[in-house]
């Protein structure tokens, strides 16, 4: 009874200060905005160090996907261009890619090196072989989508422009043949075919 008295006249702490609650407060502040960006980058980079290794020594089957071969791969490997390198005499005939080496300035104003050329058009500079003297050649050209009147079927008009140049998605493949020269004068025949040796074009 006494004691009890005794405690209720104890004043309470200056200021009012409680020495329990129910919800104390912590001790110590928390870790500043600063600090948390840095560990997290920290973590980051750990990781990301980590995924990189472990990808160098074991990488996934994705990664080492070989890529389809190219518009160039496929053009070197043409049987038709395999046969005749083979077949035709290499002293007699010489191969050459015709525009490589002209400058972007004047390609820009030529139709079939310039203006046509491009993915999806005239992908590749055509690959020409040639006997030494002029009288024959074979050209092998290759023909974007792009350039199709109808779907599948290269525009008539651009297989004429073509063929008077004698230089197209589809490769096609032009004979040149010289019938006759006198003088300052020459015949020249000439045709364009598929792979396939189909006759899609003719002139003389």
């Amino acid at each position: 009874m006494m004691f009890s008295t005794i405690l209720r006249r104890i004043p309470p702490p200056v200021g009012g200060l409680r020495l329990f609650a129910s919800s104390a407060s912590p001790a110590f502040p928390g870790p500043s905005r600063t600090l948390r960006t840095l560990r997290r980058f920290t973590l980051a980079v750990s990781l990301g160090s980590t995924a990189y290794t472990i990808g160098a020594f074991y990488p996934p089957s994705i990664v080492t996907y070989v890529a389809p071969p190219t518009l160039e791969e496929k053009l070197q490997k043409l049987p038709i261009l395999a046969e005749h390198r083979a077949k035709e005499d290499p002293e007699a005939w010489y191969e050459t890619r015709p525009y490589i080496s002209v400058s972007e300035e004047r390609r820009a104003n030529n139709l079939t090196a310039g203006t046509l050329r491009g993915p999806g058009r005239l992908a590749l500079h055509p690959l020409v072989r040639a006997r030494r003297d002029e009288s024959e050649s074979l050209i092998i050209v290759h023909v974007g989508r792009a350039l199709c009147g109808h779907d599948g079927i290269v525009h008539g008009g651009l297989l004429a422009t073509l063929l008077d140049e004698s230089l197209a998605r589809t490769f096609i493949v032009f004979r040149i043949h010289l019938l006759e020269a006198k003088g300052r004068k020459a015949r020249v025949s000439g045709t364009i075919e598929d792979l396939d040796g189909n006759i899609l074009i003719d002139a003389s």
